[in-house]
């Protein structure tokens, strides 16, 4: 989305999971000198919180709150979080509540962002505003920037792909370029879970929706959850085809998943689907996930798993 807007592209950016929309949104917004100047200040009246700015300040409860922040940060998180919700300026609130969520890990007791597990950190009063600021700084060192010149217009909905398409009319977009969760490999509404706790989200939608998540997949059969999962494809793919016009070009970068211990070859899975929709395999190129990624979990760094750049035209 970002890559569009600076280069003048129009986009519509579709997404589930509402960290991601969050994000989008504040990447891809046309910020104005007023908006920079609002950041300026409210930089500086962080400055200037203390302990006693938590008084009579309300804390969100969520499951395991205690087990996953500790005391003075649920404060100052809580303390954060009101600050924001008084910001009328569209814009700049999209900006510091994707400042916001890029902290929360961070500032928890989840190990990192690809570990869901707990461990002491110890972490110093003071900390989460610190490293709001330093982010927020961050932000606005690119936007005073030529790097981050907007030049076209983008849309981004926070929703389940189908769905959301379904309000486009045929032959709208000339292009596509997508992602699609791998399949059993990353569950990115656990890995959001606590920003989501934070920011008025619920993550259970997002976990039942999800394709290809443990969560759908750990309970089946190798044939059942493979199927489900090319099922969800190629209804989204489907889609995408009638919403495109004809002759357009769809890139996706999917990588191989493991399901009951047999590697799936999500090339093929592609070139299966395409046998079944309009799009045609143009070009497919593969790389070993273990040259590009590094995995936390030993077991599976070795696993003989790819990531593919498939291009695809629209032969509707």
């Amino acid at each position: 989305m970002v890559e569009g807007a600076i280069n003048g592209i129009n986009a519509v950016g579709i997404d589930l999971n509402p960290i991601a929309y969050i994000i989008s949104k504040a990447k891809s917004n046309n910020y104005k000198k007023n908006d920079i100047q609002l950041v300026d200040k409210i930089i500086k009246q962080i400055r200037t919180l203390n302990e006693k700015t938590s008084v009579n300040i309300e804390i969100p409860d969520f499951p395991n709150r205690n087990h996953w922040f500790q005391d003075n940060v649920c404060l100052e998180l809580a303390v954060l979080k009101t600050k924001i919700n008084l910001v009328e300026n569209s814009n700049v609130k999209d900006l510091l509540l994707c400042a916001f969520s890029k902290i929360v890990v961070r500032v928890s007791n989840q190990d990192s962002e690809v570990r869901y597990t707990a461990k002491n950190k110890n972490h110093p009063d003071g900390i989460v505003y610190s490293l709001f600021i330093e982010t927020l700084l961050d932000y606005i060192e690119v936007l005073k920037s030529n790097e981050h010149s907007i030049l076209a217009k983008t849309e981004i909905l926070n929703g389940d792909t189908l769905l959301e398409l379904k309000h486009f009319t045929d032959n709208h977009f000339d292009f596509v370029m997508t992602s699609p969760p791998y399949i059993n490999t990353f569950d990115y509404y656990l890995y959001h879970k606590l920003r989501m706790f934070w920011l008025d989200y619920d993550h259970r939608p997002v976990r039942q929706k999800e394709i290809g998540n443990h969560h759908r997949i750990d309970t089946k059969d190798f044939d059942t959850a493979k199927k489900e999962y090319v099922d969800s494809m190629s209804n989204i793919i489907n889609e995408l085809s009638r919403v495109s016009k004809p002759k357009s070009n769809f890139v996706m970068i999917i990588g191989d998943g493991i399901v009951d211990g047999i590697t799936i070859d999500m090339s093929q899975v592609i070139s299966e689907i395409c046998q079944n929709s309009n799009y045609k395999i143009q070009n497919i190129e593969s790389v070993n996930l273990s040259e590009t990624t590094r995995s936390f979990n030993r077991k599976f760094s070795n696993a003989p798993k790819k990531e593919h750049n498939i291009i695809l035209t629209n032969y509707k």
